[in-house]
């Protein structure tokens, strides 16, 4: 089976430099068919190392270059350690085995990392080359009710096109999702997305700009073959393009505060808004956004296809036949009572749960506490059992 890099890389060269199948099953010596398997996956396999990757023969030394190199921060310019040097030196005093290429290439990613400022971008862009991207709360009245939500920003820089959009949270299947609406909105994907170091894409921070990604974050902007970049820790400065579209939003979009029956309604007004957003001019330029759009439109990604926003969550049928996500329950045909291997794909509106690969049951999702989601047809063999009573008939629940 292809690796998941080796996925990317077929696709990337496909959809982005528009190699033929031919061209490229003779560069990359696969047939025809791993090719055409390749580009037509939705689901990117990912890979994971089960023991971190170790180098015998330099990660002895390490210790001793690093020390080497550091005293040369204060040494004369002209008198610091060269690779060769240090290659020298190790296989004099300590017996190092090891070929100079291996210290050379050890030094040179010490220095980079030691080197490579705060990740950044450029103060012009090209078209379609960059976005970035951003939560921001806000507060409507939503039946009445106060209610806090998440406002989803995104923003290409060199157009300033923008898109907007209310969502109940900002977790990872509203991130795809705002993610999927951007990007047919905008009739193609960026190239680079700008992030901060939020957890629904981050695992962990790393040294410098380096980061562990998410593994469902992974898999999506990877289908959609864009870049990632995150800012600095706490230097959200670094996008600073879409907070200040989060500020906008807020005071032009969004004052009074929204009364609406549902988020539905809402988000049908802020894409209005992001329509006419096209009439403003663009910073320093006497160009309207609207009329960038229509340069950066044409250098965007090809949209490919469609991936799932969803995020995947382990669960088990109980006795009842119901499956419990964060507070609510929902029903599965009783056939499947007492499994515990079923998955959770949470989108924003609905549920799935599926068994053995099949999706079993659907149900539209509730943001309510406490809820027991039935479907009557899930109960129909057992009401033919046993038809004096059943969880699905019970006052409290929904159908």
């Amino acid at each position: 089976m292809l690796k998941m890099a080796n996925i990317e890389l077929i696709r990337k060269l496909h959809f982005k430099e528009g190699r033929s199948i031919r061209q490229l099953a003779k560069d990359l010596t696969l047939s025809r068919q791993t090719i055409r398997k390749a580009l037509q996956q939705n689901e990117i396999p990912t890979y994971q190392r089960s023991k971190p990757v170790t180098n015998p023969v330099i990660d002895p030394v390490k210790p001793i270059i690093i020390r080497w190199l550091t005293d040369d921060e204060t040494a004369p310019l002209k008198q610091r350690h060269s690779a060769a040097q240090i290659h020298r030196r190790l296989v004099k005093e300590y017996g190092f085995k090891g070929g100079e290429s291996t210290v050379r290439r050890f030094v040179r990613q010490y220095k980079q990392l030691k080197e490579t400022p705060n990740s950044s971008i450029p103060l012009e862009f090209d078209p379609g080359e960059f976005a970035q991207f951003d939560w921001g709360e806000i507060i409507v009245l939503l039946n009445g009710i106060e209610t806090k939500v998440m406002l989803f920003c995104m923003r290409l820089l060199y157009s300033r096109k923008i898109f907007v959009k209310v969502f109940q949270h900002q977790r990872q299947e509203a991130l795809f999702q705002g993610h999927a609406d951007a990007f047919d909105y905008f009739g193609g994907v960026p190239k680079t997305i700008v992030y901060d170091n939020m957890k629904t894409a981050v695992k962990k921070v790393l040294e410098g700009t380096k980061r562990e990604e998410q593994e469902a974050f992974i898999q999506f902007r990877s289908y959609y073959l864009f870049d990632a970049q995150f800012c600095a820790p706490a230097k959200g400065n670094e996008k600073g393009q879409v907070e200040k579209l989060v500020q906008t939003a807020r005071a032009q979009f969004l004052v009074p505060v929204p009364q609406v029956s549902d988020l539905q309604v809402l988000n049908h007004y802020l894409l209005e808004q992001c329509d006419a957003y096209e009439e403003t001019y663009v910073p320093k330029t006497k160009e309207q956004v609207g009329e960038r759009f229509l340069q950066e439109k044409q250098q965007l990604l090809p949209i490919i296809g469609t991936h799932p926003c969803a995020r995947k969550v382990r669960a088990s049928v109980n006795s009842l036949s119901l499956v419990n996500f964060e507070t609510n329950a929902y029903s599965v045909p009783t056939r499947y009572a007492g499994r515990k291997d079923a998955q959770i794909n949470a989108y924003v509106n609905h549920i799935e749960i599926n068994i053995d690969g099949n999706c079993v049951a659907k149900h539209e999702r509730s943001y309510e506490k406490l809820q027991e989601i039935f479907e009557v047809d899930h109960y129909l063999d057992e009401l033919e059992r046993k038809p004096k009573y059943h969880p699905a008939c019970a006052p409290s629940s929904k159908s």
